[in-house]
């Protein structure tokens, strides 16, 4: 079992997704540009934690952190807590968002424009979910 946020549990994350996770049917995925978005989660046990996730087209996948990260779009901010409960499912990212537990900053439109084509995607596969520790 992994600890969220550990580097094993990135590490089990991309071996999930391989290549990242497809969109449902349905979903829009046509981005024209790669959406970047910058995920800052303080409060965690090593410290603060950043990581991106990247959209292209009809897949994401999560750039963890010591990794090459791109120039984001959009960052998205907020404590262990609230992300540890958007990782186990248990809170949606617009939850929390709306409930003022999570901020949001830059291209904000860019999260309009594409949220079909985000709103489909899961980045913790629930075998990972299932076996990580918070």
């Amino acid at each position: 079992m992994a600890r969220f946020l550990s580097p094993e549990w990135f590490a089990e994350l991309e071996a999930a997704a391989g290549t990242g996770s497809p969109a449902p049917p349905g979903s829009s995925g046509d981005i024209e540009a790669p959406l970047v978005v910058e995920i800052s989660v303080a409060g965690a046990p090593q410290g603060e934690v950043r990581y991106q996730v990247v959209v292209e087209g009809d897949r994401a996948r999560v750039v963890p952190p010591g990794a090459a990260f791109r120039p984001p779009r959009v960052r998205l901010a907020g404590d262990y807590a609230t992300f540890a409960e958007i990782a186990s499912g248990r809170l949606s990212p617009i939850e929390a968002l709306s409930f003022g537990r999570a901020k949001v900053s830059g291209d904000t439109a860019a999260l309009s424009a594409d949220s079909s084509a985000l709103a489909g995607h899961d980045l913790v596969p629930p075998p990972v979910r299932a076996g990580t520790t918070f």
